[in-house]
């Protein structure tokens, strides 16, 4: 098996009807000698996809990287390395035809993670579109959740059944009256200590605020609201006192002696 990264792509691309071939031989050199580096992955689709602003062809030649790509000179060392090679037909075409016959493909690389910035330089200058393991997990995350399906297994996506069965046992562990010996709670999989933490404790509830805020909202009980509404009012007393003050209308109706 290869890689990480190379398999959660693979199995990316084979979810949106991609056949894929990994670890293909390839020259730097239109004679085809030497000693040859790989193409991490060619996948082949009827017709491509468009999934959530990502545009593939029907052709894609892929360059994997287990690492985040943050800067313009990373980019620029994959596509010197690379793809630079591939893209000069003299070299590409002979080796590439018998996989991809009608010589057009988009050029991806898949990649841990990257910025906004580093992902529209790689697609300006040299056409390279990113892929991150985020959009990777997210898509097939939300794959599980939709298909009708979802409870099937598929013996050779190794990363889909790890992400179903973190879903699975997230959302089992306390349904009904399960009993289960090893519960599994969303702390076991989140590094932050809370306190200790503060700097990534506050990106993390920042980013997920909306998320937080609904499931507590919505608890039947309200016992979690409840909880917090006592610690603000024990612990940050005034901070909390100011808070319900600015609500004019709602601290005239608390104060009311009606």
């Amino acid at each position: 098996m290869a890689d990480p990264t190379t398999e959660l792509a693979r199995e990316f691309l084979e979810f949106n009807n991609y056949l894929v071939r990994k670890e293909v031989k390839f020259y730097h050199n239109k004679k085809l000698i030497g000693t040859p580096s790989d193409i991490d992955i060619i996948a082949t689709s009827p017709k491509g996809i468009s999934v959530d602003g990502l545009e593939l062809k029907e052709n894609v030649v892929a360059e994997v990287k287990s690492w985040q790509a943050m800067h313009k000179s990373t980019i620029d060392e994959i596509y010197k390395d690379k793809f630079r090679y591939i893209d000069n037909p003299r070299i590409s075409r002979k080796q590439l035809r018998k996989i991809i016959p009608s010589g057009t493909y988009d050029k991806v690389l898949f990649c841990l993670a990257t910025t906004q910035e580093i992902f529209d330089y790689a697609k300006a200058k040299y056409g390279i579109i990113i892929i991150t393991t985020g959009f990777m997990i997210k898509h097939i995350a939300r794959f599980f959740t939709e298909s009708p399906r979802r409870w099937t297994y598929y013996p050779e996506w190794f990363n889909y059944n790890i992400i179903k069965s973190i879903m699975f046992y997230l959302f089992n562990s306390y349904m009904g009256n399960a009993q289960w010996k090893d519960k599994l709670n969303l702390e076991d999989l989140v590094w932050i200590d809370p306190e200790l933490d503060p700097r990534y404790r506050n990106q993390f509830v920042q980013g997920n605020a909306n998320f937080f805020e609904d499931f507590i909202y919505h608890q039947t009980s309200g016992e979690v609201f409840v909880n917090l509404v006592n610690r603000m009012a024990k612990s940050h007393r005034k901070w909390f006192k100011n808070v319900l003050r600015s609500n004019t209308k709602f601290w005239k109706y608390l104060t009311s002696s009606k």
